[in-house]
């Protein structure tokens, strides 16, 4: 997580992971192909890229890891997979048969293998992502603090390039602007920190991420003006590194931010938002924005 070529450039680094996908399987090493593809498809994930082509591109490698008999990759790219399927069709009707067939998925992925640490921090890791983004901040932060937990067995932890941090981040901004509770700021103060670590050696990665997270400290302890100021300036800096997925969230929070405190601005941070997520491919999201949020 911290080799700081591929930190620096996280983008460009996914061109070199598909390349050595597709470099293993010409030469027959078959596992370093399907981890190469792993780290590939986790890495566009991170950055934003289109969701729907994502999509298939992780169909087309799990049915590959089946054929050449890769569990343990085909198991990483589980989560992975459900990330994006909610993002792109749940719609939270109880009566969507989509929706039925996510939640069985879901609810079979949080089982957990009890066995395997860092996979099942991983599998937490990309439910509370998707949580976060839509809003189910409880369950997000439940599942957030469960995955510390079984970290403290991990020799050692998956930070996904400072994303990690960024979530757990985000996450406890969220409870400590709705629970109230010191604890949350501590804990939101402790994860911006080591977000901080890894802007150093990728600036174009967290640079945004810094920001927005910025943003959010300073909005709950009641800096309003360089909140503001803040908040423009991570939706900027998302889009100068083409964080499209994180340009969306720092576009709702500055939306939710000004909708907190009357201004109409919110407004036009709400359609921002909504049409970086329909960019990114977050059609479900998108949607859910549309709906629960003011026109």
């Amino acid at each position: 997580d911290r080799h700081p070529i591929l930190l620096s450039i996280l983008k460009q680094s996914e061109k070199w992971l598909w390349q050595g996908y597709q470099e293993g399987l010409l030469i027959g090493d078959i596992e370093f192909a399907f981890v190469n593809a792993t780290a590939s498809l986790q890495n566009r994930f991170l950055y934003g890229a289109q969701l729907t082509l994502l999509e298939q591109d992780i169909e087309l490698c799990r049915k590959r890891m089946i054929e050449y008999g890769q569990a343990s990759q085909f198991a990483i790219c589980s989560p992975l997979q459900h990330a994006v399927s909610k993002l792109v069709y749940f719609t939270g009707d109880p009566l969507s048969e989509t929706d039925n067939i996510i939640r069985k998925k879901e609810t079979s992925e949080l089982s957990l293998t009890k066995t395997n640490f860092m996979l099942d921090a991983s599998i937490y890791f990309y439910f509370c992502i998707v949580e976060y983004i839509f809003g189910n901040y409880d369950s997000a932060a439940d599942k957030t603090e469960e995955r510390w937990i079984m970290e403290k067995e991990c020799s050692r932890t998956s930070k996904y390039y400072g994303s990690t941090a960024f979530y757990d981040c985000l996450i406890c901004v969220a409870m400590a602007r709705k629970s109230k509770k010191e604890k949350w700021v501590t804990l939101a103060e402790s994860a911006r920190s080591k977000v901080k670590q890894f802007a150093k050696f990728g600036k174009s990665n967290c640079d945004h991420k810094c920001l927005l997270l910025q943003a959010e400290i300073l909005d709950v302890e009641g800096n309003v003006e360089d909140a503001s100021s803040c908040y423009d300036a991570a939706i900027d800096a998302a889009e100068k590194s083409g964080f499209v997925n994180e340009q969306a969230i720092a576009s709702e929070r500055a939306g939710d931010f000004y909708l907190r405190h009357g201004n109409t601005r919110s407004s036009h941070y709400y359609d921002k938002a909504r049409d970086l997520y329909h960019q990114w491919g977050a059609l479900a999201k998108a949607d859910h924005l549309y709906k629960s949020t003011p026109s």
